[in-house]
């Protein structure tokens, strides 16, 4: 119903006069069942009661407001469980007789005010009693067969009922052949049977009795007597719930037909295809292939990604680091002349990227789903609150995506950091002091010390040696020494700035390229999270209309194969 838009099925509506569940999947050896008679008015229904129990309950009438009250006859044993059941259903309009034939104990049976009755509470009633009778006797006279009315409520009742349950007879068939002989009371019997098989659609007339509540011991009566003077067994009844739960099933999937779910499954589909083609085409395509290659090559974004990586990897080696910090207010003055940020952690200026053809990515949204809510009426209640034809929804949208990519720029940045800035352990910290601390005690000191014991210059002579450590320690040789180191560690400071850039830029190339591999640090694979989650919606609505064609489809084959089904 909530697919479709359509009004449910009648036999769900709350005053249906539909078998109720309890009524179903009851069975239990003591529980009672119940024996209706429905009928209009003066077609011989009280008549035909008193005939069938034997003795007068209801007193006939052919005139007046007729039977106004359910008139009950049921075993003493039934009598406390029937009472709470027509006190709830029916309070204060009930009347009840009850006898102690052992052979009747669970069967209970019910006479009912007329249902053409010009009192809507009676109508009622019966219409309220319809739901806890299994077994319905439907009782026309000769003359009255043919009405409408009655026919209508037959055709609600069966709807939650299997016309096998139900018992049908024409009264006052002692009238007819009379007047006309037993061969017009046939044709009559067969005309009414016949127009119970069409407004039933059985596959045959069901059988139809022709009785006179005014001589119970001729015709059909007393064959129908007999019936019902004995309470059915216990799988007889369970076969009859079986029977009223499968016309249950089959009004339910009669309903489905109606709302033609397959054609409505293909048209979901078909427009769960063309919006995803529109919004691939018009917001989708230009993010991926014109956006977000944009957002990685500008220089100014991509110094801003790998200057921090580089800037904590220096900052892990000795000297180099407070090389880095003399020359980074040149450095700063660069990254200013490029656009990029200046703060690491700082926000990027993500919405100048997220447009195409000067359009910001709000307004591709809005004109997207505009176009479709123009050409799809259904969209409008599929997106009823997230409208994002308005201005609201689709800045919202807009804003969501930047907020993803954002985030997703920052998670890359903390990947680099992590794989790039320098590695813990024994080897790296050993070799970044050897090439800077090292290097400081060993070109202006240790370098010349070794190179002298090598050569047996300072084990010649004292003076020698005194000459030697003064040679070292002038001016002229620490300047020189000096220099070099400053050499020394500018290529340095230039080699890791090279080689960090190179790896942060190796890796970014590959997350341009991965649109799946890790969602978490691939704008590519945000986009499309973010697409399919606009499109959520239709795509929803299409696995539901699916799923409830294919669920009608399953239920349809079992109902025509029972057995495969049980």
């Amino acid at each position: 119903m909530a697919l479709t838009g359509a009004d449910g099925p009648d036999m769900l509506r709350e005053d249906a006069p539909v078998l109720s569940a309890a009524v179903i999947q009851g069975g239990g050896r003591d529980e009672m069942y119940i024996i209706g008679l429905i009928g209009g008015k003066e077609v011989g229904k009280s008549s035909f009661v008193n005939a069938l129990v034997g003795q007068e309950i209801t007193p006939p009438s052919s005139h007046g407001p007729g039977t106004d009250v359910v008139v009950a006859y049921a075993h003493e044993a039934m009598v406390q469980p029937l009472r709470e059941l027509l006190e709830r259903e029916v309070p204060g309009r009930y009347r009840m007789y009850a006898h102690q034939i052992e052979r009747l104990r669970r069967q209970v049976l019910l006479d009912l005010p007329d249902i053409d009755s010009h009192y809507a509470d009676h109508i009622d009633i019966t219409r309220r009693m319809l739901r806890h009778m299994l077994y319905p006797i439907w009782i026309q006279s000769i003359e009255k067969y043919a009405d409408q009315r009655p026919q209508t409520l037959l055709l609600r009742v069966a709807e939650g009922n299997d016309p096998a349950n139900f018992i049908f007879c024409l009264n006052k068939v002692d009238q007819v052949i009379a007047h006309e002989g037993l061969a017009a009371a046939g044709q009559i019997r067969d005309d009414y049977a016949q127009r119970l098989m069409r407004a039933l659609r059985l596959a045959q007339p069901p059988r139809v009795h022709l009785v006179s509540a005014t001589h119970p011991h001729e015709h059909d009566f007393p064959a129908l007597r007999k019936q019902l003077s004995e309470q059915r067994a216990n799988d007889a009844v369970r076969t009859s719930q079986q029977l009223a739960s499968a016309q249950q099933d089959r009004s339910i999937l009669v309903w489905l037909r109606e709302q033609q779910l397959p054609e409505q499954a293909a048209r979901a589909a078909r427009l769960a295809d063309e919006a995803h083609e529109l919004i691939a085409a018009r917001v989708a395509t230009p993010l991926l292939e014109e956006a977000l290659p944009r957002l990685a090559d500008d220089p100014a974004q991509r110094l801003a990604m790998v200057d921090p990586v580089v800037r904590a990897r220096i900052a892990r080696w000795p000297i180099i680091s407070i090389i880095d910090g003399l020359l980074a207010p040149l450095l700063v003055l660069v990254q200013k002349n490029l656009g990029a940020a200046t703060v690491t952690g700082a926000p990027l200026p993500i919405d100048s990227y997220l447009q195409h053809n000067d359009r910001p990515l709000a307004a591709m949204i809005q004109g997207t789903f505009a176009q479709l809510r123009q050409s799809h009426p259904l969209i409008a209640d599929l997106y009823a609150h997230r409208r994002l034809w308005d201005d609201h929804a689709s800045d919202m949208a807009a804003m969501e995506l930047r907020q993803r990519i954002g985030a997703t720029l920052q998670r890359q940045r903390t990947a680099a950091l992590a794989r790039f800035a320098g590695r813990y352990g024994i080897i790296s910290p050993l070799v970044r002091w050897l090439l800077t601390i090292g290097a400081l005690l060993w070109f202006p000191f240790a370098q010349p010390v070794t190179e002298a014991i090598l050569a047996g210059t300072i084990a010649r002579e004292w003076g020698a040696m005194l000459l030697f450590i003064v040679r070292t320690l002038s001016a002229t040789w620490l300047l020189r020494s000096l220099g070099f180191l400053m050499l020394w560690y500018l290529v340095l400071w230039m080699v890791l700035r090279w080689d960090t850039q190179g790896r942060a830029n190796r890796q970014i190339e590959r997350w341009k390229r991965s649109d799946g591999e890790n969602a978490a640090t691939s704008p590519a694979a945000q986009v499309i999270e973010w697409v399919d989650e606009l499109l959520e919606p239709i795509r929803s609505r299409q696995r539901q209309v699916e799923s409830v064609a294919r669920r009608a489809d399953e239920l349809e084959k079992q109902l025509s194969n029972p057995r495969s089904a049980a």
